[in-house]
């Protein structure tokens, strides 16, 4: 799979339907703030929008449930026909069989489409269900399909036909995974832009999260690798299963809790753990869906693009640190050898909105004539942590090699008078891309930066002799 190609037209594609939605639905709230909004269905087949920011459920789509469901799940969005898919009816009471349906929230149409494979029973919960990323298709998981062996399902949208996909789950290692699956059998599941299925599966005690890398399978596969992202781990609410999951497009994962808690939970990174947001509406937690498959989702921390370079006679450091309302802060921390740490300074969170990410700085005006560790330390209000990686300065020798002018517009001098070390310089721009790369030596000392577009960049200059790796900061202008 191209992502390139995928995203350009899953964004087309979402566009389309939102403005579809927009103009002719008196439901015009559907898909028009994929950042703030998901949506949320209780056991009886109501849709809910649901305010990820503050947990407040909207007022129920019309017509979005049928008389006598039962244990409706498995909620579902395509963004090709702007309809709702998912089991009306499904476990004990959906007799004769389970109802599998579409809701248009344009005409408040309710239609039910062809059953299930016959190995998902009237005795049987479908608790996990979404449509793809490009809106083509459902999948669910049985995880009692034999009856201790989960399998995987997909409905074909345009053909209107089901097809068992597998009964056996794998790790990257070969292991079966089926007793996971079956014995976590609650949850739900999400794909990304990129077409990954995100599986998060949970009973009363546990959770864990698992990923199956795209392309996901239409057809009859012998197994289906899933590799865990999460191990397992205690439910929120002892006792309370997690019944839903969904990404708004910043990549954020909510999680919500079913009746007896009804929560909603925010997964920012996975390192950062489950954040609160807040109570919603009671039953209203049973499932989740969005019209958002984000291409970037739950990176593993929120701190990123941390440099540490020497500039000015200073170490400078900067960093972007991915926010919302439960960050308090930052704490600069200074290593001699990288395993004892000591707090040198600490920066302020500059905003306290939500779901942003802000550019940070710190400078350290007195460092040590070698190696010098740095990390950055994201605090939250609630005393969670999030440590950076950790950047390496080595100042040796510094004071023989000097770049100028900066900024500087075609020509970059470097001044190693003294120094007679061979050295490879490699330039990386604000991004931590490599756009240029050459060598320096007592015959070449200059650089032309003449193609480099104007911002800011870093020169690491690298020498085999002394082990080292100096860097730089300059403006291209």
């Amino acid at each position: 799979m191209k992502i390139k190609a995928c995203s350009k037209r899953y964004f087309l594609q979402i566009f389309i339907g939102c403005q579809l939605l927009a103009v002719t639905s008196s439901n015009a709230q559907i898909c028009q703030h994929p950042l703030d909004s998901v949506y949320s269905m209780n056991t009886g087949g109501v849709i809910y929008p649901l305010n990820v920011n503050n947990a407040l459920t909207g007022t129920a789509i019309p017509a979005s449930s049928a008389t006598g469901t039962a244990s409706s799940n498995g909620l579902g969005f395509s963004i090709l026909d702007g309809k709702f898919y998912y089991f009306n009816k499904v476990g004990t009471g959906a007799a004769p069989s389970p109802q599998f349906v579409s809701y248009d929230p344009v005409t408040t149409t309710l239609t039910t489409l062809p059953s299930p494979p016959a190995t998902i029973t009237s005795s049987q919960k479908i608790r996990t269900g979404c449509v793809n990323n490009l809106g083509s298709g459902y999948y669910t998981i049985n995880p009692i399909f034999n009856p201790t062996t989960p399998a995987l399902y997909y409905y074909n949208i345009a053909t209107l036909t089901w097809t068992t996909i597998t009964s056996s789950f794998v790790n990257p290692s070969s292991v079966s995974l089926n007793s996971t699956f079956n014995s976590l059998n609650s949850g739900d599941m999400a794909f990304d832009g990129a077409g990954n299925l995100w599986v998060l599966l949970s009973n009363t005690t546990n959770y864990a999260l698992y990923k199956i890398a795209a392309p996901v399978p239409t057809t009859a596969v012998a197994s289906v690798t899933a590799t865990q992202i999460i191990g397992l781990t205690p439910v929120p609410t002892a006792g309370i299963a997690i019944t839903g999951i969904a990404f708004n497009s910043a990549g954020t994962m909510f999680l919500t809790t079913g009746a007896g808690s009804d929560l909603l939970y925010k997964l920012v990174s996975v390192s950062a753990g489950l954040t609160l947001v807040g109570s919603i509406t009671a039953g209203a937690g049973g499932d989740l869906t969005s019209c958002s498959a984000p291409l970037s989702v739950l990176p593993v921390s929120a701190l990123s693009n941390f440099a540490a370079v020497l500039h000015n006679n200073g170490v400078e450091l900067s960093w972007e640190g991915r926010e919302d309302e439960s960050i308090a802060g930052y704490d600069v921390e200074y290593s001699k050898d990288g395993e004892h740490w000591t707090s040198i300074g600490s920066v302020e969170k500059k905003y306290s909105s939500q779901a942003t990410t802000n550019l940070y700085s710190f400078v350290q005006p007195q460092y040590a004539p070698d190696n010098n560790f740095y990390r950055i330390v994201q605090k939250s209000i609630d005393g969670k942590q999030i440590v950076s990686a950790v950047r390496l300065v080595n100042a040796r020798n510094t004071h023989m090699i000097a770049i100028g002018p900066n900024p500087a517009k075609d020509i970059l001098y470097i001044n190693n008078t003294g120094d007679t070390n061979k050295y490879l310089a490699r330039i990386f721009d604000r991004s931590g891309r490599m756009v240029y790369t050459t060598s320096i030596d007592q015959m070449q000392q200059s650089i032309n930066i003449s193609r480099l577009q104007k911002g800011n960049y870093i020169l690491k200059l690298s020498s085999a002799v002394n082990n080292g790796t100096f860097s730089y900061q300059f403006i291209k202008w």
